[in-house]
């Protein structure tokens, strides 16, 4: 058997040992097989996930298991913390080589950061939030996780005032992207912070944007667990600690 059908097993075995909730286990081989994959970056010369892709014929898109490895290595972090300090490595490894699909790259980041958060580092998080809003200022999903730690994460204490902040930061911003979104994330909060006057005032200016909005322009991305609805990414509303995706919306 050639390494890449090793690689491509433990790819596997990890899918069946996560529909067995065996979170950390499933975890432990994904990040063998990418141990692996990122032998084969070097061998093959392939320039990202997606090139390597298509160099062999593997049972599961790696874009696609790279971004479950992220997800799965939040909810391993969970049971144990050491796994958000092994999401905060992979996440910077995979930032190296997920090429420039816009999604992955703001998705990664995110993880990156909300892993110091859960690892009980927040200014290094803090930084990282920082860093990338000064360099793409217009970067909606970066207000939104960031705001994200301050309205939903433990070590947070739920500073609302905080992450109305950064959102309205971002909503101030000309040439915001997902502008849309940052909008929902404002009547979500204000709506988490008992200020309904607030929450109805930016109904409206999401009732505005969203019809103004070509259709299909929106590509789907995870919203507060306290909106209308419940995104596939968010921490699942049944308290369990896990992202909805891998709890009640299996």
């Amino acid at each position: 058997m050639n390494r890449y059908q090793i690689i491509d097993d433990k790819i596997q075995k990890g899918y069946e040992l996560h529909l067995e909730n065996d979170c950390l286990g499933g975890c432990d081989q994904w990040l063998e097989a990418w141990d692996g994959i990122k032998e084969l970056f070097v061998e093959t010369g392939a320039k990202d996930i997606y090139e390597l892709n298509k160099k062999y014929n593997w049972t599961q898109y790696i874009s696609n298991y790279a971004q479950d490895l992220e997800m799965e290595l939040h909810n391993a972090g969970i049971e144990d913390k050491t796994y958000q300090e092994k999401r905060i490595v992979y996440c910077q490894e995979l930032l190296q080589w997920c090429g420039t699909d816009e999604l992955i790259i703001s998705n990664t980041r995110r993880g990156m950061a909300e892993g110091y958060y859960e690892s009980g580092d927040p200014n290094s998080g803090e930084q990282l939030f920082t860093e990338w809003l000064r360099d793409d200022p217009d970067w909606g999903w970066g207000y939104i996780g960031w705001s994200d730690c301050y309205c939903r994460l433990k070590y947070s204490g739920q500073q609302h005032d905080k992450a109305e902040e950064i959102l309205l930061t971002g909503y101030a911003r000309d040439g915001l992207r997902d502008r849309i979104d940052v909008v929902e994330r404002l009547i979500a909060l204000y709506e988490d912070m008992g200020k309904p006057n607030k929450a109805k005032e930016f109904r409206k200016i999401f009732s505005d944007l969203q019809y103004n909005e070509p259709k299909g322009n929106r590509y789907y991305k995870p919203t507060l667990v306290k909106s209308e609805k419940i995104g596939r990414n968010d921490p699942c509303p049944c308290g369990s600690g896990k992202k909805y995706k891998k709890c009640c919306g299996a």
